[in-house]
């Protein structure tokens, strides 16, 4: 005697949708822009510090619109859209800060009875013969307000002179800076200076050397500026 099965229909659909079930679960990727943006959020703290790092958190706000329109055009295949709209919203309070604080630091940082000067001043105008900087001739024997870094030298405590520059690389990386593009730093006050990586702030009598000066520096034995400080910082 033979007996016929029949197979119950909705039992044949579970059985089929099974398979169906375990397809569900799809793996997506994070955005490569979004790791740049959360990347660069973190590293953009450093635009309190220096201005030069305030390009971080404008990268971070690149990278990050960059994120969500990828992940809007292929959602199914890129995740990261929360951590990307939070990066955001940090670079973004970073920028704003950090402009804010440098603004307010440039505007207020120069002491009274003080001209601002900058590195760029020094440099020597090509198209004429002189080796030292007009500006500089306009400047000489004026108090002035400089920032820098601290060059090292075989001293790098309780230092009374040194040679300040303008650029990091020369302060810190070994870089062979110009006659131009150094100032020697002679305290007359009774303030001391060690070396550091951090910016220092000089203010003082500038002095224009136009047959250069000889200082106390094995690397730049001659300049031709010179601060006689009593503001330092």
């Amino acid at each position: 005697m033979s007996h016929s099965t029949t197979q119950d229909p909705k039992t044949s659909a579970k059985l089929t949708d099974k398979p169906a079930a375990n397809n569900e679960f799809q793996y997506r990727t994070i955005s490569k822009s979004t790791i740049a943006c959360v990347g660069l959020t973190v590293l953009g703290l450093a635009a309190f510090i220096g201005q030069a790092f305030v390009l971080l958190p404008v990268l971070s706000i690149g990278f990050g619109i960059v994120a969500l329109m990828e992940i809007k055009k292929y959602p199914e295949e890129l995740a990261g859209k929360v951590p990307t709209q939070i990066a955001l919203l940090a670079s973004l309070l970073i920028l704003i800060s950090s402009v804010s604080l440098h603004t307010y630091v440039y505007l207020t940082e120069v002491p009274d009875g003080y001209t601002r000067m900058a590195f760029s001043d020094l440099r020597p105008n090509p198209r004429t013969p002189k080796p030292f900087s007009e500006k500089s001739e306009t400047l000489d024997g004026k108090k002035v307000f400089l920032k820098g870094y601290t060059r090292p030298s075989d001293r790098k405590y309780n230092l009374k002179d040194f040679i300040l520059v303008g650029d990091w690389g020369d302060c810190c990386f070994g870089g062979n800076p110009k006659i131009t593009e150094v100032v020697a730093i002679n305290i007359k006050s009774d303030d001391r200076v060690d070396y550091s990586l951090a910016t220092r702030k000089i203010g003082g009598v500038f002095k224009l050397n136009r047959s250069t000066k000889r200082v106390d520096e094995k690397d730049i034995p001659q300049v031709f500026y010179t601060i006689e400080a009593d503001y330092i910082r």
